[in-house]
């Protein structure tokens, strides 16, 4: 996908102002080289460059600057989440009162900010590094090899849209487990640029030593070419070089955390460079070198924090593998915590109700501070995520509206675009009836595309499977009293479906039934063992001939027949896909106005882009642009968070912060 650039507004032109304008004078080709020589990059420096800086020198667009001068803030913290979309997490569906009402009481609420893909360890990438989706990080990286290939330099920022990306050996579309995983050391990150402008750094990740039993990621590693490479929390340290180790994607009952979650372990011009130490990485709740230990000095505090909860108190998982220890940790403040299992939203809120405050009453947070909250992905949007316990509540066409309001969204020029860069890894793919092909951007949104028998993409892999679900058998439970029937597997998605039973004495269900008003709610939360469960418990409506109609006798199982288009609203094969959808986020600053809302447009590209400005790494590292962004960070015209986000430029005095003072 070609990124198309507006028509220049009438009268616009690239604002004096601006830091990006003001440093255009530097020539490209200067700025690559700068960046091979600091960061160990391959991109070789020519006249292009040059001219690429020339023609974004004449771009007539509006100024996209950042809100605040470089300096303002010295400190970041970003704590990200998992897998909410912002319909489930802002809006008061879930039980999560924190994050969607407290919090953006103290600051502001990106209403647009989106994800880059699916399922989770793309977005990581996308966020620390600008690399798009690939099959095996969208996968969440099965393999814990070499992400084998070449960097992309050819033509210039305006006529190659690919921005550095690394371009797969495998082809295009190659499917997962033929590209790898860890990228090379010519692949640089923002901890590679934070190290040359000589900005501290530290990644937090809870249970990274599992403190509370277990395996052990954090402890110092060693193989042939990594040094340390499980201290930045590696699925596993090899005898030899990095292998093809199985990649544990999910937490254990003792052990939370998950590498896929922890951007670190993923790059070589990381695991090479000597950071995967104390100095750089810590388990968060380490009483002599996590988060809260550090946060007692603004000496000891680092001006930039990356925060990964573990697998219950991110929100991932509906219920938990082990104790979500209810927002208690191994701090001095925090009591001996109750047993609960209980994750999603629930858990999450705990985790920053106790996380955040500790943050804001620290000496680093009064000297300009900045606190971001945020999720990594959100489609499916909240009428399909398994843990948002309001899902299901609304009728199809809402269902649709929903999805539709989550599509891919980013500010270029200053004007939305719909869409985001795919990379050329995974390019969209189209039949010749213009219809949708997996796989595509952000792994299509998990949106159902047609059948295509044969077609083969260029990995070689045929694209194929159904449009539709499938016929299933699900545990039910129903009575002739009733036209409610009791089924924890229903979701809106099977609305329209065929119902019929042939288990039960007599088939109880007449001819004719279809499901109808899904609803599902909270089940009760599990406080004893971790035995599993359903997050949510289901009913619906079983309707018969357009009649709700109760069942002749006791219903305990019912088969449901195959979904349709017409029944699913996910089915669209020619309308843009959704990229990672809208997660919405949270910042907290003195420089940001307690209560305001921002509905521009922003993504994961945008907060790298940002967090390159706020620091100012562009005088270490100039990047792909010579403005310090790297990856599609340097898109030309990318808003980073501008004046909409830090609105109090002046900064709020001392009592006149909408969060307590501690």
């Amino acid at each position: 996908m070609s990124i198309q650039l507006p028509r220049p507004e009438r009268g616009g032109r690239p604002s004096p102002g601006r830091p990006g304008a003001r440093r255009l004078a530097c020539a490209c080709a200067a700025a690559l080289a700068c960046l091979g020589a600091a960061l160990g990059t391959a991109v070789s420096a020519n006249a292009r460059a040059h001219r690429a800086h020339q023609e974004l020198h004449h771009q007539a667009a509006p100024a996209d600057g950042l809100g605040i001068q470089p300096g303002k803030i010295k400190h970041v913290w970003l704590i990200i989440l998992e897998n909410k979309s912002y319909d489930a997490t802002f809006t008061g569906l879930n039980n999560n009162t924190y994050l969607w009402k407290t919090l953006p009481s103290q600051g502001v609420l990106l209403k647009n900010y989106y994800g880059t893909g699916h399922f989770s360890l793309d977005n990581y990438i996308s966020l620390v590094s600008g690399q798009a989706t690939q099959a095996d990080t969208q996968s969440d990286c099965p393999n814990y090899d070499l992400f084998r290939g070449s960097v992309d330099t050819t033509g210039s920022l305006l006529t190659n849209p690919n921005y550095g990306q690394m371009v797969s050996a495998a082809g295009v579309n190659a499917p997962a487990g033929r590209n790898g995983c860890v990228y090379p050391a010519n692949v640089p990150t923002l901890f590679n640029q934070l190290d040359a402008a000589h900005v501290s750094w530290k990644g937090y990740a809870q249970d990274l030593n599992s403190s509370y039993g277990g395996d052990t990621h954090g402890i110092p590693g060693l193989t042939s070419n990594n040094a340390g490479v499980q201290y930045c929390g590696a699925p596993y340290a090899s005898a030899g070089a990095i292998g093809t180790q199985p990649n544990p994607g999910a937490a254990v009952g003792n052990d939370q955390y998950v590498p896929k979650h922890f951007p670190f372990p993923w790059f070589e011009s990381i695991l090479q460079s000597g950071d995967c130490n104390a100095q750089h990485i810590a388990d968060l709740f380490d009483p002599s070198n996590g988060l809260y230990h550090d946060l007692q000095h603004e000496s000891t505090t680092p001006a930039f924090s990356w925060i990964t909860p573990d697998n219950c108190s991110d929100a991932h998982d509906a219920v938990c593998h082990g104790n979500n220890l209810s927002g208690g940790f191994s701090d001095p403040n925090t009591p001996k915590p109750p047993v609960n299992y209980t994750g999603g939203l629930y858990a999450a809120d705990l985790f920053l109700e106790h996380i955040v405050p500790e943050i804001e009453a620290s000496p680093a947070f009064r000297d300009g501070g900045l606190i971001d909250i945020t999720f990594d992905e959100a489609f499916p949007p909240f009428t399909y995520t398994g843990n948002s316990f309001a899902n299901s509540t609304t009728i199809q066409p809402d269902a649709a509206a929903s999805i539709a309001s989550d599509s891919a969204g980013e500010t270029l020029f200053g004007q939305t675009v719909h869409s985001e860069p795919q990379g050329p890894n995974t390019p969209l793919a189209t039949d010749a009836n213009g219809n949708q092909l997996f796989p595509g951007d952000g792994f299509n949104a998990f949106i159902d595309r047609p059948a295509v028998p044969g077609l083969i993409l260029g990995g070689g892999s045929p694209v194929g499977g159904s449009a539709t679900g499938g016929a299933r058998s699900d545990t039910a439970s129903g009575s002739p009293t009733s036209p409610i029937i009791a089924d924890d597997s229903i979701t809106l998605r099977d609305v329209g479906r065929s119902v019929t039973d042939t288990t039960d004495p007599g088939n109880p269900i007449p001819a004719g039934c279809v499901v109808a008003n899904v609803v599902n709610t909270p089940a009760t939360p599990l406080v004893s063992a971790e035995q599993g469960g359903a997050a949510d418990t289901g009913a619906f409506t079983l309707t018969c001939n357009g009649v709700a109609t109760s069942p002749t006798g006791p219903v305990t199982r019912i088969n449901l027949g195959p979904e349709t288009a017409a029944t699913d609203p996910l089915y669209d094969a020619t309308d843009p896909t959704n990229g990672g959808g809208d997660t919405g986020s949270v910042l907290i600053s003195p420089y940001i106005r307690p209560g305001s809302v921002s509905t521009r447009y922003y993504n994961h590209y945008s907060w790298l882009r940002t967090i390159e400005d706020v620091f100012n790494v562009a005088k270490a590292s100039p990047g792909l642009d010579g403005d310090g962004h790297i990856g599609y960070a340097a898109q030309p015209g990318l808003a980073p968070f501008g004046r909409d986000v830090f609105n109090n430029p002046g900064g709020q005095p001392r009592g006149g912060l909408g969060y307590p003072l501690g």
